[in-house]
């Protein structure tokens, strides 16, 4: 078997993925890491100083597990808060010399591209019309599909430490704020939600991330391999529990991790106000997302 594995800088987590690859292009899963670094904290401009040295550190560690696990393989792949941050190259250029690879910047449509071919590696989702959105550190990405084709994509930059930079100053999120949240997404997706006129979508297929908190609050054994299926009433009472809660409220909210706490009140408004508008079935969350759909150009 042939091993590979994947790093994604992703603004609000690192991912490190490291599979064996059968001869039948079927991936194993060997290691996998997931460490919230929030490089978008404060937003995507700069990169703060602390969470800076805690991104490189977080590198050293997974370049110790590289090691280890004695990987030739590897591609590392930006997105992005390493597409907009000043000082976005003295963090490639030390993460670089860490790891000892170069690190793939890629730009907004090339990150939806492969977050399409992570959801397409899961065969039931290949039948239908659904809306794939991946909401990230610094960018949201939404795919549109219809039986398993990819008929539109694009990357908006509505990622979670961005939207809260903006608009949530108070706790919990007053009324007004969340109102101008709605306006800003709905004016930044206007080109989308104009698209969407023309199409039923049977779901909305979440991408790891996020989405996870639904799976989580709403009792779901949560899988690295499989899809789980959230009804729009399930939907409906999470986003009133999270979105009446103030911080300290929503730490001892039962199935939400601590390391969400702090930007899933944006997040659920984002996810409400596409749910809002195209009416879905359901919501799937898929457990592949960008780092499986690089690996898919490896195998």
């Amino acid at each position: 078997m042939k091993k590979i594995a994947v790093i994604d800088l992703g603004s609000n987590t690192f991912h490190l993925l490291i599979v064996n690859v059968t001869k039948d292009r079927i991936f194993e899963t060997e290691c996998r890491e997931r460490v919230f670094t929030g490089l978008s904290d404060g937003g995507i401009h700069k990169i703060k100083k602390e969470k800076l040295k805690y991104g490189l550190d977080t590198l050293t560690k997974f370049k110790q597990i590289l090691d280890h696990h004695q990987v030739k393989n590897l591609r590392i792949v930006g997105t992005e808060v390493l597409r907009k941050a000043i000082n976005r190259h003295e963090f490639i250029a030390k993460a670089e010399e860490i790891l000892g690879a170069e690190i793939e910047i890629i730009e907004g449509y090339a990150e939806a591209t492969y977050i399409y071919k992570g959801i397409m590696l899961q065969k039931q989702m290949r039948m239908g019309t659904h809306l794939i959105m991946d909401i990230g550190g610094g960018s949201t990405e939404f795919i549109l599909i219809h039986d398993g084709d990819k008929i539109w994509a694009q990357s908006y930059t509505l990622g979670v430490g961005v939207l809260h930079e903006m608009f949530h100053h108070e706790e919990p999120m007053g009324r007004p704020s969340i109102y101008n949240l709605q306006n800003h997404i709905e004016h930044t997706i206007g080109d989308m939600l104009d698209l969407m006129q023309g199409y039923k979508v049977d779901s909305i297929i979440g991408a790891s991330g996020s989405f996870e908190v639904l799976q989580s609050m709403s009792g779901k054994i949560t899988d690295e391999t499989q899809i789980s299926e959230i009804s729009m009433p399930e939907f409906s009472a999470i986003y009133q529990k999270i979105i009446n809660a103030d911080f300290k409220e929503r730490e001892n909210l039962k199935g939400l991790p601590a390391e969400r706490v702090k930007l899933i009140v944006v997040g659920m408004v984002l996810k409400k106000v596409i749910t809002d508008y195209i009416n879905p079935t359901r919501i799937m969350v898929s457990p592949f997302s960008l780092k499986e759909g690089v690996l898919s150009e490896m195998m």
